[in-house]
């Protein structure tokens, strides 16, 4: 089996590593923007198995028929406003009946999928990614921090999840088979997780606001912020119950996926995750280095919002669900970021042209949704 792995960031290099290390005579490639600052050899720490290893890829390359040419199991590892130059790129190349997996898998390449790939090829999506990892030195050296007990993986064609899980599973990753799509479309982490901390930091404070520190993003979130996550979390339950035409199930609420059942609970919880530890919030220094503003260039500011929440709450005008608390941080949002997308408190601006709702792709009802999952 021919692996390629698209994109060198965080993931997708240690995911490259950790394949080629467990299953040597894989052939795996990177398609990366940056090829040339890749070395021969390339490190992975191992924390939580305490070891290190180091590994020598088949392809690293810019040239998309070089990595991809033949793929039968491509990992795409980059920011969803990214995907769908993925898709183009790679689809002259991939194998007749490749499975082309998202990680993870949201912010709806589901609606543009088939405009690049041929039939017999399916696209399948994590709900999370597998694992936490943070580059030490970019194409030389990464780090592998804790692994999930598995990933959950949905697949277009529902008829090929098995194949699909089975050739990820070859890999050395562990899954559990989704019913259907929506289950990995749908899920909540980053775009609610993330979404209520960005507003807690920066919802009271103008684009221009100085911060004096350097603030962690997930130590010292507070109530407020779980306050957010569970009302938002909350919304979207909403919307599942009435989607009646599939099995929603395996889109866990998030405090049962962090064990925290309670505002308080689930503070605590965030706080106290040891890979979380440290991650900072979204600042960067200003031009005199005499404090910090709002980086916005950010995944938490570019990827979380427009390719996350917002698809999730997009959903919701297609089965008359109301999202109090989703509208408001959206709309925060929107006027930070300058962007025209609600009028007249409707979601109707010109600007979510830029973004990953369905009704970006001229999906007007909500049969024509659905129609996307019941493949």
């Amino acid at each position: 089996m021919k692996v390629c792995i698209v994109g060198g960031g965080h993931i997708g290099t240690t995911l490259a590593c950790y394949i080629k290390y467990t299953v040597p005579s894989k052939q795996v490639s990177i398609f990366t923007r940056r090829p040339e600052m890749f070395s021969q050899k390339i490190k992975c720490n191992d924390w939580e198995k305490e070891i290190a290893y180091e590994v020598s890829l088949d392809c690293i390359s810019g040239v998309p028929s070089m990595a991809a040419e033949g793929a039968d199991l491509i990992f795409i590892a980059l920011p969803h406003f990214a995907v769908e130059k993925a898709f183009q790129d790679i689809s002259p190349f991939v194998s007749e009946d490749a499975f082309i997996c998202v990680l993870p898998g949201g912010g709806g390449c589901e609606f543009y999928f088939d405009k690049y790939f041929m039939q017999k090829q399916t696209l399948c999506g994590f709900q999370r990614v597998p694992f936490t990892a943070k580059l030490e030195i970019y194409g030389r050296e990464t780090n592998l921090k804790s692994w999930k007990p598995y990933s959950v993986v949905g697949a277009q064609k529902r008829e090929r999840i098995d194949e699909a899980c089975s050739r990820i599973e070859s890999c050395g990753l562990r899954t559990r088979k989704a019913e259907n799509y929506l289950s990995v479309a749908l899920t909540p982490t980053n775009p609610i997780l993330h979404t209520s901390r960005t507003y807690e930091i920066f919802g009271t404070y103008s684009r221009d606001h100085i911060f004096h520190d350097k603030c962690k993003f997930y130590v010292g979130w507070t109530d407020e912020a779980s306050r957010t996550l569970f009302a938002m979390d909350s919304e979207l339950r909403e919307l599942l119950s009435h989607i009646t035409e599939l099995d929603t199930s395996a889109i866990r609420p998030l405090a049962e996926h962090y064990e925290a059942p309670t505002v308080e609970q689930m503070t605590k919880k965030i706080n106290g995750i040891a890979t979380f530890q440290s991650v900072y919030a979204p600042l960067k220094p200003t031009k005199d280095e005499m404090g910090f503003v709002a980086d916005t260039d950010s995944r938490m500011f570019t990827e979380d919002f427009p390719w996350g929440l917002l698809i999730i709450r997009s959903y919701c005008d297609f089965f008359g669900v109301k999202a109090p608390m989703m509208d408001k941080v959206l709309k925060w949002y929107a006027d930070y970021m300058g962007f025209d997308w609600y009028v007249d408190g409707k979601l109707c601006g010109r600007d979510l042209k830029n973004t990953g709702i369905p009704q970006r792709y001229g999906i007007k009802t909500r049969e024509e949704l659905m129609n996307y999952y019941l493949k």
